[in-house]
């Protein structure tokens, strides 16, 4: 994986004023791989493959034990949420969990849920997974306390995967052997005490956090200048916003799309200074539906108002002064869209750039 403190795709717009203004996109990883809806399901080979379609560098997957000591994909402690029965694609009654079953059992009595039949495979095995990363070009993160794991991902990938865990031992252990990656949740720690945790390993790594709030540019300055990176890790909506603005290294998410390097946009729209008034809105919608599609929105603004993306997701918009915003969202079976409102105190827009892509 690249070393770079703020990695991504330098992409130029053109204000109003005529100066140039650079907006830098983080990586972004997929979370339990690029699932979509109720299509592609999480945690799964086809999830490996989609990540490739859309250009993610890396998927995160989450590594469990059976009873019989077999390592497979899955997030939960039980299956219920995400598998059927095989037999007849019910739902299962009653709780299963990964640890109290065996991998035959597990195999051959349920498949992962797809309102697509093809897609209702029997959940795979952590050896599946990298060997659809491998195929794929894709690097796999592990999100596991499991030490045999590590054993599995550097035997298969060699250094090219993360060690993606909350306890400095796994860190250890899997540093004994590896030069991977690392990304180390630091619970509550301050910056000061994440960077104490992760200096004895020197080189490839990182901390991860799902805390939004602790998560600000001071405590990602503090990271970087430690010469290590921060990966937000699945923000809501509107936080992974500001986690891009505040120079996140890595978005983890399961709806942010950035990766528009070497793609030619299906259509593209810019648009200078734009004042708008209280209740004033400007709106742009993808010209076709798309049945795979994402949509990049750059824009900088001050004033105060709202972006809605998709006609759901919504970001509150308040700057004194002028203030970079970036969001990019991949779609399924939609036309892209987005519409941004002034509030009672008007809103000022500057480059405004949105992108449309057919992936």
């Amino acid at each position: 994986m690249k070393k770079l403190v703020l990695i991504g795709a330098v992409l130029t717009l053109l204000c109003s004023c005529g100066r140039q203004v650079a907006f830098v996109y983080p990586e972004v990883y997929a979370h339990r791989g690029c699932h979509l809806e109720n299509l592609i399901p999480e945690n799964s080979v086809a999830g490996v493959e989609m990540a490739a379609r859309f250009g993610y560098p890396a998927i995160e997957m989450d590594v469990k034990y059976t009873l019989d000591s077999v390592l497979v994909i899955m997030h939960d402690g039980t299956i219920n949420r995400t598998m059927r029965n095989a037999s007849d694609y019910s739902a299962i009654a009653e709780p299963v969990r990964v640890s109290e079953s065996t991998f035959e059992d597990l195999r051959t009595k349920y498949v992962l849920a797809s309102e697509d039949p093809a897609q209702r495979r029997p959940i795979p095995t952590l050896v599946e997974m990298l060997e659809a990363c491998k195929r794929c070009g894709i690097h796999p993160v592990l999100h596991s306390h499991i030490n045999d794991s590590y054993d599995v991902a550097q035997e298969m990938m060699g250094d090219n995967w993360t060690c993606f865990t909350s306890l400095p031992e796994n860190v250890a252990y899997a540093r004994s052997f590896s030069h991977c990656d690392v990304l180390l949740d630091p619970g509550k720690s301050t910056a000061e005490e994440c960077i104490a945790k992760l200096e004895p390993y020197g080189e490839r790594c990182g901390m991860s956090t799902m805390n939004y709030r602790m998560l600000d540019s001071a405590y990602i300055a503090k990271i970087h200048g430690a010469g290590m990176r921060a990966q937000s890790s699945i923000f809501p909506t509107p936080h992974e916003a500001d986690a891009i603005r505040d120079k996140a290294d890595i978005i983890l998410s399961d709806f942010c799309w950035l990766q528009t390097e070497g793609r030619t946009p299906l259509a593209e729209k810019k648009i200078r200074k734009t004042v708008l008034n209280a209740d004033e809105t400007l709106a742009q919608t993808c010209p076709q539906e798309l049945e795979y599609g994402a949509m990049v929105l750059e824009f900088i603004y001050s004033g105060e108002g709202k972006l809605t993306v998709n006609g759901k997701a919504v970001y509150p918009l308040s700057a004194a002064a002028d203030q970079t915003f970036i969001v990019g969202f991949r779609s399924l079976r939609q036309a892209p869209s987005f519409e941004v409102r002034a509030g009672e105190k008007g809103l000022v827009l500057k480059g405004v750039r949105v992108r449309f892509y057919q992936i």
